[in-house]
């Protein structure tokens, strides 16, 4: 679920908060010796046998056939009848009645990979929208689930993860074909309803850009959610594949952090969604294309990340007095979420140079060894 936090102004040694990215950069050379090569030493984990050594696209569409996309047909038929009976059983455990469910993560938009099935879960309740309602309730609600889903018949296949404030977090293991899905759940109240009109989502703007509370603003956010999914869900399936990709790039290519740096944070998944998807409009939307020139295409990008500016106009216009307000202060890189004005999901991660090491050490890889940009990606040939 992606969260609004702003991360990129936070030490990746030691969390401390700056007012800006190169007060935070300045620190982390000074106090940590963060240096180019440290950086390159801490961030580059490229794991055996990765799919940058493919020689060409039809070795990187066998690899991605059997070990990136999820399984299909009989397999895929019989997950998706024991996720539905799974959540059936999650509203069941919940300790009030629940008005509406919103659901979300890659699972749901179709972006999941063999290694990372992401579902996100938002149980809304009047019960939460009383005046008096605090976090202490959704607290409290949140870990009587956590009880009630240990003593199931489920109980045994479910991982719980860490305790967080405003979440439950577990993985829950699929028994048809033994793999496991993260699930992340949240609760609140119905903020905007199932048809909101656009004045209620305008009047939400407003609300999350005014919000100096940031549990607050990230709960009021979560009736966004359907939006972000849909936003996603649109895109064709070559896009899609073209996401998995990337993820699974982002889960094989860099070091895990070490006690040094544990505070350091990555791009969120719906970030690499998003800035796929750009790359694909840039190209001009094309209906068919080499999976090779659209990763080349998304690295050579993640390199220059400092000129990373993007929005869409598809839920706010551009005279909207707060989206003027956001893109006059903004600072790059930018991806404003399409959906949201007030969040530019960039400030989720605060190592962006790791990322453009990374990917330059990519591009330098046999899958992309002789590879020219060929149209519709000539654009990328000034990077």
């Amino acid at each position: 679920m992606h969260k609004a936090t702003k991360i990129s102004k936070s030490c990746r040694m030691c969390c401390r908060h700056f007012g800006t990215i190169l007060s935070r950069e300045n620190h982390e050379r000074q106090e940590h010796h963060f240096t180019a090569s440290k950086r390159a030493q801490m961030s580059t984990g490229f794991s055996p046998h990765n799919m940058l050594e493919c020689k060409g696209s039809q070795e990187l569409q066998r690899f991605a056939d059997k070990k990136i996309h999820p399984a299909s047909g009989s397999q895929r038929a019989a997950c998706v009848a024991e996720i539905d009976a799974f959540l059936q059983l999650i509203q069941g455990c919940f300790p009030v009645p629940i008005s509406r469910v919103i659901q979300g993560g890659s699972y749901v938009k179709g972006t999941d990979t063999q290694g990372c099935s992401e579902i996100d879960i938002v149980l809304l309740s009047d019960v939460f929208g009383s005046v008096n309602h605090s976090k202490k309730q959704l607290r409290e609600g949140l870990e009587a689930l956590r009880e009630n889903l240990k003593r199931t018949s489920q109980g045994n296949r479910i991982l719980m993860g860490k305790r967080t404030s405003l979440s439950l977090r577990f993985n829950y293991l699929c028994t048809e074909s033994l793999h496991s899905h993260s699930f992340e759940i949240m609760a609140y109240y119905d903020v905007l309803g199932p048809t909101p009109s656009t004045d209620l989502k305008l009047h939400l703007y407003r609300k999350l850009y005014l919000c100096n509370d940031s549990d607050e603003a990230q709960l009021c956010a979560l009736a966004l959610l359907p939006y972000q999914v849909d936003f996603i869900k649109a895109s064709i399936v070559r896009v899609k594949e073209l996401i998995r990709l990337m993820i699974h790039w982002f889960k094989t290519s860099f070091a895990n952090p070490t006690e040094e740096n544990k505070f350091r944070r990555l791009p969120s998944s719906y970030a690499v969604e998003l800035l796929t998807i750009h790359i694909w409009e840039r190209a001009e939307k094309p209906l068919f294309f080499s999976l090779v020139q659209g990763m080349r295409a998304v690295l050579k990008l993640l390199v220059r990340y400092a000129e990373i500016d993007i929005v869409w106009h598809s839920h706010y216009h551009r005279k909207f007095p707060i989206f003027v307000k956001v893109n006059q202060k903004h600072t790059r890189p930018f991806i404003l979420d399409p959906v949201n004005p007030t969040v530019n999901v960039c400030d989720t991660c605060n190592a962006w140079d790791e990322v453009a090491h990374v990917a330059r050490c990519s591009l330098l890889k046999p899958l992309f060894s002789r590879v020219r940009a060929e149209p519709p990606w000539l654009f990328t040939s000034d990077w």
